[in-house]
């Protein structure tokens, strides 16, 4: 179960049957319901996401049944009022929560990802926009649940014992929206169902962001835990533990003892007239269409492409000083980033949008730190260089394809004005072809 972007593959079927009429719906209903073939794994949590390009209202449906006699949660998206409702109706005796923030509303004409997430561990409904994380939360409700009754436990009872007496009070508490499993789409009768560009299903509430920061697992502290500081790669795909463990050692270094002065060297020729950097780079200017001399940096690939990766699957990217990437994401794929000289700045992104260029959060990795995408988290996103001119960045930006990613999209989707455009992984220079040019180059000033 993945998102698949609207570039890529034709999407999973949604819906059991072709809908011309919704489905599920009890007769007469202004809301007709068509249920999807989407349904949480564990009853009671999880999180859906569609993404959706609409200006008009619609509602994700989460029932105990599928169809509108059980229990319901419904979350109605709309142009002036997103409400949180317990049933499939139009009065307000079944609102539980409503906002009209203007963040928590449809973006008329905007491909975006609207997400729900179920959580009745901590009795808690969550929406948001983009990629499915709790900074992304645009409006958020309690469950309307019972008063937990206090569990009674005979005198010495077992860590244990408390522990599922605690459980058995909640799940009472939740009553039946601890059953919801079916998820279904409905638009008003006098419109038709939006049509999902790319759909996702997370068997997971949104509770907390994964940490951006990678870290051996034998630095981890309980302090990096409890602060949500810091993740150990036993925690991510597979493919990013192969791709870490390829590079996170410490003999995977620019500065080496056979080539000492190579950062000084790179930094050199970037800023001296007739070096091959600075050449490269005057070259390079406008290659993601804009007239923007500073939207450049460098590609040295180490390896070929061998099938498991989008191009090479390890690059040595050089950012000179105030340089930067287009916004762009990574067709899906996993990565890990490695400093290996000077700083890099990360702005993330809820969605690769024409009409989303407002970061969300940024991060500042220095040098001998790493950090990763998968296709679920911190997936779009635009690299840059602040520090000034004359101080360039090194990352070693290493690839992969998921295990079940059969699909293999072998471009990265960057905007460039009010399009989305595909680059094709592309080299500059091979790396043991750049390290002897750079040698050559430093060796005639010292």
């Amino acid at each position: 179960m993945k998102l698949v972007p609207r570039t890529r593959a034709p999407l999973q079927q949604l819906f059991p049957t072709r809908v011309s009429e919704p489905i599920g719906s009890s007769s007469g209903s202004q809301w007709p319901v068509a249920f999807t073939n989407y349904e949480f794994p564990v009853l009671g949590q999880g999180t859906i996401s569609f993404t959706f390009k609409t200006d008009q209202p619609f509602r994700i449906v989460l029932a105990s049944q599928k169809d509108v006699d059980g229990t319901l949660l419904v979350l109605e998206v709309g142009l002036q009022k997103t409400a949180l409702r317990r049933d499939n109706g139009t009065g307000q005796a079944g609102v539980i929560a409503e906002t009209t923030a203007p963040k928590a509303l449809i973006d008329p004409g905007v491909a975006i990802s609207y997400w729900l997430s179920l959580d009745y561990l901590n009795a808690r409904v969550r929406f948001g926009k983009g990629e499915m994380l709790p900074q992304l939360v645009v409006f958020e409700a309690p469950l309307p649940l019972s008063p937990a009754p206090a569990p009674t436990l005979p005198a010495g009872a077992t860590a244990k014992a408390r522990r599922e007496a605690h459980k058995k009070a909640a799940i009472e508490a939740a009553g039946d929206y601890k059953n919801l499993r079916y998820i279904g789409l409905a638009a008003h009768t006098e419109t038709s169902l939006p049509v999902a560009l790319a759909h996702l299903l997370w068997p997971l509430p949104v509770v907390l962001a994964p940490p951006p920061v990678l870290v051996p697992s034998d630095r981890i502290t309980l302090d990096m835990i409890a602060r949500n500081q810091a993740a150990a790669i036993a925690s991510l795909p597979n493919a990013c533990q192969v791709l870490y463990g390829n590079v996170a050692g410490p003999a995977v270094e620019l500065d080496t003892p056979e080539f000492p002065d190579f950062s000084a060297a790179i930094n050199y020729s970037i800023v001296t007239p007739g070096c091959i950097c600075y050449e490269k780079l005057k070259e390079k200017a406008g290659e993601f269409g804009k007239s923007e001399p500073d939207e450049t940096y460098l590609r040295i690939t180490i390896g070929p492409n061998k099938g498991d990766s989008p191009g090479s699957p390890y690059v040595l990217e050089i950012w000179p000083g105030n340089h930067y990437s287009p916004i762009h994401d990574h067709g899906e794929a996993c990565a890990v980033i490695k400093v290996l000289h000077g700083d890099i700045w990360v702005e993330l992104y809820p969605e690769l949008s024409p009409s989303v260029t407002d970061y969300f959060t940024e991060a500042v990795f220095h040098q001998g730190e790493v950090t990763y995408l998968t296709p679920e988290y911190y997936q779009v996103h635009k690299l840059v260089n602040r520090n000034p001119p004359g101080n360039m960045t090194a990352t070693i930006q290493c690839y992969r394809y998921p295990d079940n990613d059969t699909i293999h999209w072998e471009y990265f989707d960057y905007i460039d004005g009010d399009q989305i455009k595909q680059f094709t992984p592309n080299s500059d220079w091979e790396y043991l072809e750049f390290r002897a040019l750079i040698r050559a180059e430093w060796a005639k000033v010292n």
